[in-house]
């Protein structure tokens, strides 16, 4: 049905087919052709949709929270460190939904996770409960830990606007003479 064409006549060959399109006479396809193009269109458009409709099924549901990821290193002998070593956290944006410590422990010994004056929310017997926040994490393990943000938020609320601040440290191999890291709650 095409001829091939030279170089020379693309031109006049692109123009002569124009010209032939505005009278209807080039372009004209078979109604079952068009019928076909609708029903790929459709198929294509409903396998999409199926896909990315099962593919958000095997997704966790969302929910507003923020998480916080902390990963211990061993360093200098028998000493271990809790990373990031400094974690700032916003009352009014970051306590406004649930707060959640995520605890990774990729080396090979046991550590804890300690914050002296947080506290870990937990539900036992029904009943949601708080315990001063310490964790200890196997080798090679990570734990999701709530923590409880209405008593850290209250603490910011106490202070007078001023900003709190929480040491965490691993107190199994620490040195005496780290301070430890620092979570700091700011109005």
């Amino acid at each position: 049905m095409c001829e091939p064409v030279r170089r020379s006549e693309a031109h006049e060959v692109i123009r002569i087919r124009q010209a032939g399109a505005d009278r209807g006479e080039l372009g004209r396809r078979p109604f079952l052709h068009h019928v076909r193009v609708a029903w790929l269109g459709l198929l294509l458009g409903v396998g999409f949709g199926l896909t990315l409709g099962v593919g958000m099924l095997g997704q966790p549901t969302l929910s507003l929270a923020k998480e916080l990821h902390f990963v211990v290193r061993d360093v200098d002998g028998a000493q271990a460190v809790w990373f990031p070593r400094e974690v700032l956290i916003s009352r009014q944006q970051d306590l406004t939904e649930p707060l959640s410590f995520r605890l990774e422990n990729p080396s090979p010994r046991t550590h804890v996770f300690e914050a002296p004056g947080l506290f870990e929310s937990f539900e036992e017997g029904g009943i949601m409960s708080a315990r001063p926040l310490r964790i200890t994490i196997a080798s090679e393990e990570t734990l999701l830990v709530e923590v409880d943000r209405d008593r850290l938020a209250d603490d910011v609320v106490g202070s007078q606007g001023d900003t709190m601040i929480y040491r965490f440290f691993c107190p199994l191999h620490r040195n005496d003479a780290d301070a430890g890291s620092r979570i700091k709650v700011i109005p």
